[in-house]
Formats: C-alpha cells, sequence, structure tokens
C-alpha cells in the first residue's frame, strides 16, 4: 500500500505537467525561452501547482512519515536534470555524422524538459524568469531535505524524551543498572522468590455490587426461614399390657418390721408389747 502512495504522487505530478503542455506554446524549451502573454487562469493554475507540489506536499509527507512520498516527489524532480546529464552532443544529432538513436534519444530529453518546465511558465509573471525556471530544480532536493530534517528532529527529540524519563542516580547520572534492559537468560535463569507465610489470592475476577446485594438478599432469607421452622410435635406412644386389670402388690411379709402408730387395744393394762431382742 505504500508504495502506491509513489505511484500516485508521481503519475500526478505528470498528468498536472500533461496538463500545462496545452497551452501553448511552452515558454520553457530546451532551446530557449519563446516569449508569449499568460492569462489568469494559467497564472492561477501555475501558482497552485507550484504552492502544493513544491512546498506543502514534501513538508506533509515527511511531517506525516509518508516517506514513500517523498520518493514520488524526489523521482519526478530527478527528470528535471536527466536532459543535462545524458543530452547528446550536436555532432550527434546534426550534421553527417548524426546517429539514429542519438536523435530519439534527445527528442526524447527535450520532451521530458518541456513537460517538467510547463507547469512553472506563468509563474515567470510574477516572479522573472530566472525564477520561475528554476522552480523545477527545487522538488529534487526539498523532498528528501525535509525528509532528512524530520528524521533528524524526530531522533533527537526520542533521545531527550529517553533521557529526562530515564531514573538518574544522586550523581546526577543515568543509573546503569536500572537503565539496562533484563536478558531472556536472565530472566530464564531467575530464581523465584520463595513465599514466606500465607498467600492471599485476589479472586480472579472482581464482584459487582448488585451480585454483592443479593447474595445479602439470599443469606438473610435463608436465616429467617431457618427461625421460623418449628420443632415437630412429640409423637405420644400407648404401651399396651396383656390384661387390662391392676396388678395388685402385697403388704411385705417380714415379721421383724416395727410397726409404729397409735397403741392398738391389747388388753385392759394399756402394756405396749414389744418383740423380745435378737
Amino acid at each position: 500500500m505504500r508504495r502506491d502512495y509513489f505511484t500516485c504522487v508521481f503519475l500526478a505530478l505528470v498528468a498536472g505537467a500533461l496538463t500545462f503542455v496545452c497551452f501553448k506554446p511552452l515558454y520553457f524549451t530546451f532551446q530557449g525561452i519563446v516569449p508569449r502573454v499568460f492569462g489568469v487562469i494559467e497564472i492561477l493554475l501555475s501558482l497552485l501547482y507550484v504552492v502544493f507540489f513544491v512546498f506543502f506536499l514534501p513538508v506533509f509527507g515527511a511531517y506525516r512519515k509518508k516517506t514513500w512520498v517523498n520518493f514520488g516527489l524526489a523521482a519526478y524532480g530527478l527528470l528535471i536534470y536527466l536532459p543535462k546529464w545524458f543530452y547528446p552532443a550536436p555532432e550527434a544529432i546534426t550534421g553527417d555524422s548524426a546517429n539514429l538513436v542519438s536523435s530519439l534519444v534527445a527528442m526524447l530529453l527535450r520532451g521530458i524538459y518541456d513537460m517538467v518546465q510547463a507547469p512553472f511558465a506563468a509563474t515567470s509573471a510574477l516572479a522573472g524568469d530566472k525564477v520561475a525556471g528554476g522552480l523545477s530544480y527545487w522538488i529534487l532536493p526539498l523532498s528528501l531535505l525535509w525528509l532528512l530534517l524530520f528524521k533528524v528532529a524526530r531522533f533527537y527529540r526520542n533521545a531527550y524524551l529517553t533521557e529526562q524519563l530515564a531514573p538518574r542516580s544522586d550523581q546526577g547520572e543515568a543509573d546503569p543498572a536500572i537503565e539496562r534492559k533484563p536478558k531472556a537468560e536472565d530472566l530464564k535463569n531467575k530464581p523465584e522468590p520463595e513465599v514466606l507465610g500465607t498467600v492471599i489470592q485476589a479472586p480472579s475476577s472482581s464482584v459487582s455490587p448488585e451480585e454483592v446485594a443479593k447474595e445479602a438478599a439470599r443469606s438473610r432469607m435463608e436465616r429467617e426461614q431457618k427461625k421460623a421452622q418449628v420443632r415437630p410435635p412429640v409423637r405420644k406412644v400407648n404401651i399396651k399390657t396383656g390384661s387390662d386389670e391392676a396388678i395388685p402388690l402385697g403388704a411385705p411379709k417380714n415379721s421383724d418390721v416395727i410397726e409404729l402408730g397409735p397403741p392398738k387395744d391389747e388388753g385392759d393394762d394399756g402394756v405396749i408389747r414389744l418383740g423380745p431382742p435378737k
């Protein structure tokens, strides 16, 4: 997906440049300048092209970390340097020693130069021919320069934040023992701490207040039901004997019993007779 940014930006620049090629005749050509009058619409479109593709898009791509956007701009900006670097010598395209391949290459390079310079032609009415002709050469360095500047700024910013957040000792320097990240081998060979006392584990999941209220109401209802329970009545058991008649109990048959009570009338003399001593 990121490579699509490169293609889209490159093709957008080419399409915009081909739009300005329609304004005839071309102002900037490889052979020289062809003077003509620019219309208001062409001037406004040229300013929009310059502001967006030369100044805004390189900064936006570097700030938003869209690296492929800056690479697409740099690839298009490289086109303007190709005619200067690879244009054949005049002897290879004119005269008796003219070469067909050199002529085709020269025609292609002239077309590339005219296309790249076409969007900046109308700005010459505001800034002059020298400034307008040099705007196309800014695309390549600006797209790479902004990308480099933002990368350097982010690097120093991250280094500053890391230094500020790192714990420090009394001498004002970061403690290397604290800053050093433990290795995987150290974590693997690290002995487990001995557990002293009773380990109380926290519940795996927290209980909501609604569940606590429901549990309390359920416990209260169970206690009330236990209190409301009544002991079952004792069932009476009738023990029946073999006969309904009462069992008579006789008097003790011991003659040695001393009977007490009022004296019996045993004689006229009123003497109480006691048995002989044993």
